[in-house]
């Protein structure tokens, strides 16, 4: 009883604050107010899209029913003050794939999954140059089956893999539309939470998952991380967004690559053409006889989206 009184009257100081901060808004009318009292600029991103095929049970060309389906939800708030700026960024993309045959129960397939926030606070030394201080975090939100077994043991799921990194460091921005951040003191934690996965088929006999130790939920690492982030629009129809980020631990004994690159092209008011690619190369996520550690996921969709 007495975490729910905590957490209303937690919800009711955010939302009075909101407010406040939302009354004070229409006196930050220049730059020089907002630098003395700070002001947030917000920017928040929904699509989806829905498509499928479907055939006559005499149909002789080929082909199954199928069903497929996905959102992109991407929100961003920044809080500007003086020479700071306090940023927040949440980015979610899901999708599945549904297949109807005739001698076989419906199947469910994830064709996108990714789960990714950043919280970082940026100061100027330079007109180009910031210190920064970042958390951030990348997952998933639905379960991952292995279907080339029958039985479809379960191979991933939310926290299971998660990356979590804390760095400080200092960012490079040579335009409004690119960063490069170099975090000379990254702490990373790769995160294995769940049981089920444990217990999976697919890591019978392995003494680590994803790099974690089978007897542990959380693997601890120091090293240097590296980010290039690029968001602009190329016209007044098309958007490029991509994000690369490599770590590597203080040894050099291992250099990992996330990289998440989407493209828009406005159709018109509503309707989008979105093309999206997510690439991972983390030799602990594949058996270390594959001499093709990089796993790629790429697809487009048209569908409907708004921006608010």
């Amino acid at each position: 009883m007495k975490i729910i009184i905590l957490i209303a009257y937690l919800f009711a100081f955010s939302t009075n604050y909101i407010v406040a901060q939302t009354k004070v808004k229409p006196i930050l009318s220049n730059k020089v107010d907002s630098l003395k009292y700070g002001w947030w600029t917000k920017n928040t991103q929904l699509g989806a899209n829905l498509s499928g095929s479907a055939f006559s049970q005499n149909w002789q060309g080929g082909g199954i029913n199928n069903l497929v389906v996905g959102g992109v939800f991407g929100h961003r708030a920044d809080f500007t003050k003086g020479k700071g700026v306090w940023s927040n960024d949440l980015q979610i993309q899901v999708g599945s794939l549904t297949n109807y045959t005739k001698d076989k129960p419906k199947e469910v397939r994830k064709n996108l999954d990714r789960l990714f926030f950043e919280t970082k606070f940026a100061k100027k030394i330079s007109p180009k140059l910031n210190w920064f201080a970042s958390v951030n975090l990348l997952s998933q939100l639905l379960k991952g089956f292995d279907f080339a077994d029958t039985k479809k043991p379960l191979v991933s799921t939310l926290f299971a893999p998660a990356f979590l990194s804390e760095g400080v460091g200092v960012e490079y921005k040579p335009s409004k539309h690119m960063v490069l951040s170099f975090g000379g003191a990254t702490l990373r934690q790769t995160i294995v939470a769940s049981d089920k996965l444990k217990s999976s088929s697919v890591y019978a006999g392995k003494s680590e998952i994803f790099g974690v130790p089978r007897a542990k939920n959380v693997k601890n690492q120091g090293g240097f991380q590296l980010v290039a982030a690029y968001d602009k629009n190329i016209s007044s129809m098309v958007n490029l967004k991509w994000r690369w980020q490599i770590f590597t631990p203080y040894q050099f004994n291992e250099f990992d690559h996330n990289l998440n690159a989407i493209a828009t092209i406005k159709v018109n008011k509503y309707i989008n053409l979105n093309t999206a690619l997510i690439g991972i190369y983390d030799r602990s996520q594949t058996s270390p006889k594959n001499d093709k550690p990089w796993q790629l996921n790429a697809g487009a969709n048209l569908g409907f989206a708004v921006q608010l």
